[in-house]
């Protein structure tokens, strides 16, 4: 019988684009993502048709170019009923600003065909697809992401997409698949450092917001619409029960829809109490009435690449103050601002006059997480793909007795 097969179009040895082809009897696509602001956004080009694909979860890097399989098949994809609500969200949200730069991988027409094939699978339910089982089990990250468990009856497959092994204050701790799989894919995001205690970069978070707020500042928290945003309400709300929260881009409508998949959000009913007291922009003209009074705003995009959140930081003053809390692709302009002082606009390298600040926290597995997932569930191989140290990574757990590789783009490995 022959050998399973696993090809990496995407997300080897780089964050962005994520997609692997799972070859079996059937063709099983793990994920299918863009890398947005690159000059190599699409995934490599699988060399077979996939007969399904299963979405570990919402954001961009994993879903956003989905829609480009429907454009002569029709694979049946399988995801949690959250991941299926807020990925047709953000994937049309980004079809837009893409037809805006004059390209088109899809049009709504795929859009609708994803929809129309699109099967949804709660946590720990086994769902037969051709000849192979899959199961998706809570995998932290965001609301509604999954481990994505596959068994094709010659192996056993185990892809973390992202996944977080600690709860939030949103999102519930993750739960692993069984152990000992043929094989496991896992995000090499933070595998060359841990994030720092949560309780800790809230105690940081509070002395900047309240000194902010007290020289008459507003800060600026540039947000991903899923799973970020929803987490930075509850932790402002946390630190100040009164000042204003202004909620601006495609977060409001993201926790809106997160509404009717509650049980995917942990404490939802305190979510809620706490989202019913922000105060959305629902037009460009209110934006510069909210930077003239103390306050924060919880915008898209958390990169500064589209959204409103650049456009506030070139207007905000030196007694405002803007604060990154998630990952920063390289050359974005949250990248460039961390690392380099500047954003571009208008192809201007500009340096805000609001100051800026840092504060971890990653929704990602930190490097003890990542490597305590290995060790628990002993997978026979290890494929370290989604980040900047993934070679590092599977030197490392080589050197722990583990089967490990970080693939290159395009390869294929045998389970």
């Amino acid at each position: 019988m022959a050998k399973d097969k696993l090809t990496f179009l995407g997300a080897a040895g780089e964050v962005g684009r994520s997609s692997v082809l799972l070859s079996s009897q059937d063709e099983i696509m793990l994920d299918c993502g863009l890398k947005i602001h690159s000059e190599t956004p699409y995934p490599v080009e699988p060399p077979a048709q996939p007969d399904y694909v299963v979405l570990s979860h919402a954001h961009l890097d994993h879903s956003g170019f989905t829609p480009a399989l429907y454009r002569h098949h029709a694979p049946e994809m399988i995801c949690t009923p959250a991941t299926a609500a807020m990925a047709e969200i953000i994937i049309d949200d980004s079809m837009r600003l893409m037809e805006k730069r004059g390209e088109f991988p899809y049009r709504p027409a795929q859009i609708k065909q994803l929809r129309q094939n699109t099967t949804l699978l709660s946590y720990k339910k086994y769902y037969e697809i051709g000849d192979s089982t899959v199961a998706l089990h809570q995998a932290g990250h965001i609301p509604g992401a999954s481990f994505v468990e596959i068994d094709t009856g010659n192996s056993r497959v185990v892809y973390t997409g992202d996944f977080k092994g600690e709860e939030t204050k949103t999102t519930f701790a993750s739960e692993p698949p069984p152990k000992n799989p043929d094989a496991l894919i896992i995000e090499s995001t933070y595998a060359d450092r841990d994030h720092p205690p949560r309780k800790d970069l809230e105690m940081q978070m509070k002395a900047f917001i309240d000194e902010t707020l007290g020289q008459g500042g507003t800060v600026l928290l540039p947000a991903f619409a899923i799973g970020r945003t929803q987490e930075l309400i509850r932790i402002v709300r946390s630190i100040n029960r009164d000042c204003d929260i202004w909620l601006d881009g495609m977060g409001a409508r993201v926790s809106e829809t997160l509404s009717h998949h509650s049980h995917y959000v942990k404490d939802f009913k305190r979510f809620k109490m706490d989202y019913d007291t922000c105060k959305p922009i629902r037009h460009p003209s209110e934006r510069g009435k909210v930077l003239k009074r103390p306050g924060v705003i919880i915008s898209t995009a958390g990169m500064l690449q589209g959204g409103p959140a650049l456009g506030y930081l070139l207007k905000m003053t030196p007694e405002s103050r803007a604060i990154f809390t998630g990952y920063c692709v390289e050359e974005t302009n949250g990248y460039n601002l961390i690392n380099k002082g500047y954003v571009e606009y208008d192809g201007v390298k500009i340096r805000p006059k609001a100051p800026w600040s840092y504060l971890d926290f990653s929704a990602h597995a930190g490097r003890s997480e990542l490597f305590g997932l290995v060790e628990s569930l002993a997978p026979k191989k290890v494929f370290c793909i989604h980040g900047d140290a993934c070679q590092k990574f599977a030197d490392e757990l080589a050197l722990e007795g583990f089967d490990a590789v970080a693939p290159a783009l395009g390869d294929s490995a045998e389970i």
